[in-house]
């Protein structure tokens, strides 16, 4: 499946009308979970915190509330638990755990463990399973809306919240995130990880990133130009290593070609942004 609005549109409107996961179970994020990766394999490394942390900030923003232009008033009341790294609050530590992983299917996909989320910032909208942490102070991770359908609109919510307490920083995996990180002030695109398939999380699916969509790709502009009109991608783009710029005047070398059958075929790059 594409990671494009209008699918995951579809997908929100078909299991509310189906009243499957999304709406029935505990832990909306699990199924998502395990199509991208598995903790326990032997993956690990920077691909798999980044899974993580894009699966988990995907099932936030597929709540039904993607008009990212309003935000809900009431979210602005609900007050907020915390736990700081030069203060911690083990109850709250722990019920940041419990609600990061809530459902009883879902734990076992865990990649942050209880001892690294206390050295992080973390929020908890208070009497919900539903926050976002600060890892090292400013790097935004572990956003996640698990109230089944309690409380909506969230995610732009604690992109909010998240910038007023220090975060700067955030990454995932190029695709249906671009748009949204880009929108809410992440458009600094300081850093991009190449996809090395040794790294890949496992049980990855290798889903299609519409590389020519810039709600979806960093690479959208620089291969849209390259290819010519009403030209077939996989015969007009060029086959050859070449310096390119990318979004945000990203410089880097690719080989337009392979990159563009990379992500057709699954295979997106880890992009880190910045405000």
């Amino acid at each position: 499946m594409k990671l494009t609005k209008e699918a995951i549109k579809a997908l929100i409107k078909e299991e509310r009308e189906a009243k499957s996961f999304l709406l029935a179970k505990p832990a909306a994020e699990y199924d998502m979970a395990k199509r991208l990766f598995e903790v326990e394999s032997q993956s690990g490394g920077e691909f798999t915190e980044v899974a993580f942390n894009s699966m988990t900030a995907m099932s936030a923003f597929m709540d039904g509330s993607l008009d990212e232009s309003s935000l809900e008033e009431s979210a602005a009341q609900y007050p907020l638990e915390f736990s700081l790294p030069n203060n911690p609050n083990p109850a709250v530590i722990t019920r940041y755990v419990e609600s990061l992983y809530s459902g009883t299917r879902s734990a076992y996909l865990t990649y942050y463990k209880e001892p690294e989320l206390a050295k992080m910032h973390l929020y908890l909208i208070k009497g919900h399973n539903a926050g976002f942490a600060l890892k090292g102070g400013n790097d935004i991770v572990a956003v996640h809306n698990n109230t089944r359908g309690e409380l909506r609109g969230l995610a732009k919510y604690f992109l909010i919240k998240a910038k007023e307490k220090g975060g700067t920083m955030l990454d995932h995996f190029d695709g249906f995130l671009s748009g949204l990180y880009r929108r809410n002030g992440f458009m600094n695109v300081y850093e991009v990880y190449q996809w090395a398939e040794k790294y890949k999380p496992a049980a990855w699916t290798y889903d299609e990133t519409d590389i020519f969509n810039p709600e979806t790709s960093i690479y959208s502009d620089a291969l849209n130009k390259m290819k010519r009109e009403g030209g077939e991608a996989q015969i007009s783009l060029p086959n050859q290593s070449m310096e390119i710029v990318a979004e945000d005047g990203y410089k880097i070398t690719i080989n337009p070609n392979q990159k563009y059958n990379q992500y057709l075929y699954g295979r997106p790059d880890v992009i880190m942004r910045k405000l």
